[in-house]
């Protein structure tokens, strides 16, 4: 399948709208930031991409970021706040909520609003949004002034498929972030407030270190509230429905599968593989090693383990 493309007409009406203005491209090292850069370059559109590095997210993205993608769509600047998320939560003394994530606001628009306020040129800031994600995206248009950073906002693949990103990719011949491969929905933040079972599942026997850290923040964070406060509420990464979940028991949730797949269903790792087509590829983070390591595409072939 091909992804979408624009005409010769629209291509010279979009340009034409841009003009000399200069595009920053949020780059998350997730498929639909990176499926958007790939779109610009295929446009001729210039741009400067940019990652808002928040200190929690996987090292594999990380090397995504730094070594793997800029063969493809070009540099990609680092900004964000030094402290990072952990800083952010022992300063606060609370984790992110759903109705209050002031991880964002902090460690990803206050960083970019910063970083275009600097550039003396007007802007369009392009992010990787596509609108069947949920139903507040789906309501967000294709272009609009944001106040908050002073410049235009263009979300270039509003109206794209998850099939649209994967075939761009393909497209170009380049790889997704591994932990697509290895089953993971998001890759952001690892892990995000809003991880599923299937995430935490993978999180614990990949990267079992970052269980450990969010329990140790846990301990500290609380900790630090009860000495301020001997009848503060204990808090956690996980929170839902006015209940705090700590990280040992969120793991023991994400353990039980019961209710969650069917009797013949794939494995997490086979489930993310399989919609990318690239199960032949073994150790998704080893094989970006060894690319990033050898300087070219050099896949690990064998069983998905």
């Amino acid at each position: 399948m091909a992804h979408p493309k624009l005409s010769p007409t629209e291509k010279q009406k979009l340009l034409e709208y841009i003009g000399d203005r200069i595009v920053v491209a949020a780059i998350s090292g997730g498929k639909d930031s990176a499926a958007m850069a790939l779109f610009l370059k295929e446009n001729g559109i210039p741009f400067e991409g940019v990652f808002m590095d928040t200190k929690w997210e996987h090292p594999a993205t990380l090397d995504y970021i730094t070594h793997y993608l800029p063969k493809y769509i070009g540099p990609i600047k680092k900004i964000g706040e030094p402290m990072g998320l952990p800083g952010l939560v022992r300063k606060k003394q609370l984790f992110p909520l759903m109705n209050a994530r002031f991880c964002t606001g902090v460690l990803k628009l206050e960083p970019m609003r910063k970083h275009l306020n600097k550039k003396e040129a007007d802007i369009v800031n392009a992010v990787g949004i596509r609108a069947e994600e949920s139903a507040d995206r789906s309501r967000q248009p294709m272009w609009e002034y944001s106040k908050e950073l002073d410049a235009e906002v263009w979300r270039p693949l509003l109206n794209w498929t998850e099939q649209d990103v994967i075939d761009i990719h393909t497209a170009h011949n380049m790889l997704p972030n591994p932990l697509y491969l290895m089953g993971a929905e998001r890759v952001g933040c690892w892990p995000c407030i809003f991880s599923t079972k299937r995430a935490i599942r993978i999180m614990t026997r990949d990267t079992p270190e970052r269980i450990d850290q969010i329990r140790r923040l846990e301990r500290e964070v609380n900790i630090k509230r009860r000495r301020n406060n001997p009848k503060a509420k204990r808090v956690s990464w996980f929170y839902r429905n006015g209940r705090n979940y700590p990280i040992d028991e969120v793991v023991a949730w994400a353990s039980n599968y019961e209710g969650d797949a069917e009797l013949f269903a794939a494995e997490d790792h086979h489930k993310g593989c399989m919609k990318w087509g690239l199960c032949d590829i073994s150790h998704p983070i080893q094989n970006q090693k060894d690319i990033i390591a050898d300087g070219k595409d050099k896949r690990r072939k064998g069983p998905s383990t």
